[in-house]
């Protein structure tokens, strides 16, 4: 039957036709040269711009939640006491990155912090009154009974602010932060046990609750060295031991 073979090659050829018209049309609906990022968040919310992805002519932001984790110790008049390697203390911050332009590799951040300082060391604080009558602060070596636990708390509330330069491509981007944070001490005691004893002293007669410095953060992507620099002393008397925290450590920037 020559004219069913006939119609039978039609219907296939008018098939081929309408998958190619098909498929030329879904591909015509794709931008080559969309940014990959409209559609997708790299890494754990790296670009996070709240409920959907970022729009087409949104910066690329970084950084705007970090945690800090470091060894703190303190500088100055230490009284011939000694810190344990495991003096730890941590930080998180919530900044406004602020990108110059949207491609720009030049921006700033600013935020609200908490910052936890823990030094553990071999000291005893002494509260004492000098000669014109004023009450300071004396940190001096331990020689009594043994304490297994032995540490100084300060806990801050602080204002971080950062330079930010960092690299333009996507992976493996450089960063460099140098900023400057200031704080206002909510919290400090010292807390130490002699076997089943715990023990908490609050009453720092002249500590300075107002304490400023410069920071510096420096890595690739979300893994960067942190560093923290005190400019202020812990204690306000001329008598007491002149201290300045200072920490270095690991800062993880989430999104």
């Amino acid at each position: 039957m020559p004219g069913i073979g006939k119609r039978h090659f039609d219907l296939k050829k008018l098939g081929y036709i309408l998958i190619l018209c098909f498929s030329t049309g879904v591909f015509a609906q794709q931008d080559p040269y969309e940014h990959p990022f409209h559609k997708r968040r790299p890494g754990l919310f790296r670009l996070y711009t709240g409920l959907k992805a970022p729009g087409e002519n949104s910066p690329e932001k970084f950084d705007r939640l970090n945690t800090d984790f470091y060894w703190n110790n303190w500088l100055g008049d230490r009284g011939g006491t000694t810190t344990a390697f495991y003096a730890l203390g941590h930080n998180i911050n919530l900044m406004f990155d602020i990108p110059f332009q949207k491609k720009s590799v030049f921006g700033i951040a600013i935020g609200l912090g908490y910052s936890h300082f823990c030094v553990r060391h071999d000291g005893d604080f002494a509260f004492l009154t000098n000669t014109s009558g004023q009450d300071y602060t004396a940190l001096t070596l331990y020689t009594g009974p043994s304490r297994w636990i032995n540490r100084t708390v300060f806990n801050f509330v602080e204002v971080p602010f950062e330079i930010r330069i960092r690299a333009a491509r996507e992976r493996g981007k450089f960063k460099f932060y140098p900023g400057f944070k200031a704080g206002f001490m909510v919290e400090n005691y010292h807390k130490w046990r002699i076997g089943h004893d715990e023990f908490k002293e609050f009453n720092f007669p002249d500590l300075n609750r107002i304490h400023y410095g410069p920071t510096l953060r420096i890595g690739v992507d979300n893994v960067m060295l942190f560093g923290y620099y005190d400019m202020t002393t812990l204690f306000t008397n001329a008598s007491s031991n002149k201290l300045q925290l200072f920490s270095v450590g690991i800062s993880i920037g989430w999104f």
